[in-house]
């Protein structure tokens, strides 16, 4: 069976879910505005916020990811994902390059401050070989699904790589 036989048998595999370390708070979410220059006074301006439907702060969509980083130190060994183990297979079969290609977020819900969520990742396409400036290799696209402590989607992250035999090598 090639690699790419076994990371299309994987396709549909999902971990998960795996829990934010910190619920969503200001510090974080003015980091992220002061890091960005996004001077939304929904994110930060609290007697702003209560007068807008939402009824309080909300955190800047596109910090989904950011509450579900997981620790960095000390190093904890990482939960299986398929990604990583499809990422595995691609190393173990000689496919040493990757970069990252594409990304997007789809939003559903607003996340609050007080908010804990967590996320689950699903194996969701591999690509054909395919041979491009880079090398030759396939592409693997993972779904981050995330969600708040009610199980309610607040938002989809495809996330694609592109694992490959560097081109000259």
């Amino acid at each position: 069976m090639s690699v790419y036989d076994e990371l299309e048998a994987m396709v549909g595999e999902e971990a998960g879910p795996f829990p934010a370390n910190d619920e969503v708070n200001k510090a974080m979410i003015r980091h992220w505005c002061e890091a960005m220059e996004d001077g939304n006074p929904l994110y930060t301006d609290e007697e702003y916020a209560k007068t807008t439907k939402y009824g309080g702060i909300i955190a800047p969509p596109q910090m989904a990811q950011a509450w579900t980083i997981p620790v960095l130190w000390p190093k904890r060994e990482a939960a299986p994902d398929p990604l990583a183990k499809a990422v595995d297979k691609m190393n173990e079969a000689g496919y040493f390059g990757v970069v990252a290609t594409t990304t997007t977020q789809e939003y559903f819900k607003p996340v609050k401050l007080g908010d804990k969520l967590n996320y689950t990742i699903a194996l969701s396409k591999v690509s054909d070989e395919k041979t491009t400036r880079m090398g030759t290799g396939c592409f693997i696209t993972a779904e981050y699904t995330y969600k708040n402590q009610n199980g309610e989607v607040v938002c989809k992250q495809p996330f694609t790589v592109m694992k490959f035999k560097p081109a000259g090598a």
